[in-house]
């Protein structure tokens, strides 16, 4: 419910009015009351001059009906109340009407002369002001002879009786000219300020963003008044607006087809920087090939050299065996070929079997994660595989590599990409967790599986990764080493292999300065792809 502000207004200011009207009327009030009461307190000094030589001689002649005569006449004036006369030893010899007593209190005279408590309380017109004269005799010698004092009392109801018709005019006065200002005002405001402020009111409640109205706003009943100043700001507003909606319906255009524009240029760089990400993958995965293949044909070369040089040496030995045979060929030297060639055959078996173990894991390695075909395959003999390709990176680093997999555990996923993620984890560790130290631990922990999934736990004994980055550690390009050649893809693309492929999730914990610890989690039999599944490019 709304209020009216001019009826508000109204208010305030009469209600200031009546406050100062009050103040005003108390005030003369309160001016008329005192100088009624010092009127009637010098009309009672005026009655010593004629009473007060009878009052002398009634006394000194002791003459009581005399006194009791001019009393009476005096009690009859309005302004007395009552009059109390007494000797020079301070004993009462007459009194009528009211008086006070030697303690103050009000007491009425009985016809007898004494006195008496009053019969009824008078309240706050009852308080009485009292003037007190001497009562002297002139002797013969022309002294004054003091014989007692006579006092004339009077009243607060005599004072108001004496100004009541001037309080009426007072009050009756200040009630119609505070009525009369209230209507004047009331009609003034209400035509000045009440209509002007509705009409602005409706205006404005009628006025939406979509409905600005046709016309401005003209007050009728305003005047140049500040109300109709507020109406021009009001129109201003309302130009404004309007002006700043038809730039706006320019700009909304203007945005439309630059938004078209920068979806198209958007979608061109997405495509872009799509296309750099899988190149800068590739080669990232051509490095780590090209690297694997340089560790196994420097691997390949000992066995393969010792093997030539134990060929050869068996040459050398099959032509002396020769020459020896056509010079007569003795049995000594017959054994001794036989127990030579012994020795040189089990080198060359031994070494031959070491090279074509290391060729059969490159090549078991080298089809999974050209193909990441689905097969069934043991978790370890994968992951030894993968272990076994990165030997000769391994031997050449200060860094114990400690695999502890449970036998046994079959599995229907895809290999390649799971060796993938094995190298890169120990790759990462080599180049992030042990970088410029001269010792380190790495664990590969396999357990035996508790259901239909299997745990594969990458633990090392490293810097640790700091809290701020532990949580974007699998962001794409995300490194702490870019300007050492660092990619940033390689856990990013360990996380999508497990979570994508192998269907599976990675959690790692890591302790600044302790370590950090992969934890792997993939199910057994993975989930099935309609399409022969390819390692997901960052």
């Amino acid at each position: 419910m709304t209020r009216s502000i001019a009826a508000r207004l109204l208010r305030i200011i009469f209600g200031c009015y009546f406050v100062v009207t009050v103040l005003v009327t108390a005030f003369q009030l309160t001016a008329e009351y005192k100088h009624t009461r010092n009127r009637v307190e010098r009309e009672i000094e005026a009655m010593q001059h004629t009473f007060g030589p009878g009052i002398a001689d009634a006394m000194w002649r002791f003459n009581d009906d005399i006194m009791r005569g001019i009393l009476a006449g005096m009690k009859e004036l309005p302004i007395v109340v009552g009059i109390k006369v007494v000797d020079d030893q301070g004993k009462l010899v007459r009194a009528v009407g009211t008086v006070l007593d030697e303690q103050g209190k009000h007491m009425q005279a009985l016809p007898d002369g004494r006195l008496a408590p009053p019969t009824r309380d008078d309240g706050l017109f009852g308080e009485v002001f009292s003037r007190e004269f001497p009562i002297a005799y002139p002797l013969e010698n022309g002294a004054l002879q003091p014989i007692g004092t006579w006092t004339v009392y009077s009243n607060r109801r005599i004072v108001v009786s004496q100004v009541q018709y001037g309080f009426v005019l007072i009050l009756v006065n200040s009630v119609i000219k505070t009525m009369a200002l209230w209507f004047i005002f009331l009609l003034v405001v209400r035509h000045l300020l009440g209509k002007p402020l509705r009409q602005l009111s409706d205006y404005v409640g009628r006025l939406t963003i979509d409905n600005l109205g046709d016309q401005p706003l003209r007050l009728r009943h305003g005047g140049n008044t500040e109300l109709d100043l507020l109406a021009n700001k009001i129109n201003e507003m309302r130009e404004n607006i309007l002006a700043g909606l038809a730039e706006k319906a320019a700009l909304y255009e203007e945005l439309a087809a630059l938004n078209e524009t920068l979806e198209r240029r958007v979608e061109e760089r997405t495509r872009a920087a799509r296309h750099a990400q899988d190149e800068l993958a590739r080669s990232e995965r051509l490095a780590a090939l090209g690297s694997m293949v340089a560790g196994i044909a420097h691997e390949l070369n000992t066995p393969i050299g010792n093997s030539l040089i134990a060929a050869s040496t068996l040459g050398d030995k099959v032509k002396a065996l020769g020459a020896s045979y056509e010079s007569g060929l003795r049995r000594s030297d017959m054994a001794r070929f036989l127990e030579e060639a012994e020795g040189i055959g089990e080198l060359m078996t031994r070494n031959i079997e070491r090279a074509a173990r290391l060729v059969s894991s490159f090549k078991q390695v080298a089809v999974d994660r050209a193909s990441s075909q689905r097969r069934k395959f043991d978790l370890g003999t994968v992951i030894q595989e993968n272990l076994n390709t990165l030997s000769p990176v391994l031997r050449k680093t200060p860094y114990e590599v400690v695999l502890d997999v449970a036998p046994l555990v079959a599995m229907d996923s895809y290999p390649g990409p799971l060796g993938q993620v094995v190298v890169a984890l120990v790759d990462n560790a080599l180049q992030h967790a042990f970088h410029q130290r001269d010792h380190g631990r790495l664990s590969i922990t396999v357990p035996v599986p508790a259901g239909d999934t299997a745990d594969i736990i990458v633990s090392d004994d490293g810097a640790g990764i700091a809290a701020s980055h532990i949580n974007r550690i699998f962001d794409p390009f995300f490194t702490t080493r870019m300007s050492e050649g660092s990619s940033g893809l390689g856990l990013n693309i360990v996380h999508n292999i497990v979570t994508t492929i192998l269907g599976g999730k990675i959690q790692v914990e890591s302790t600044p300065g302790v370590g950090t610890s992969f934890r792997i989690t993939i199910p057994l039999d993975a989930p099935m792809h309609h399409e022969e599944p390819i390692i997901p490019q960052a």
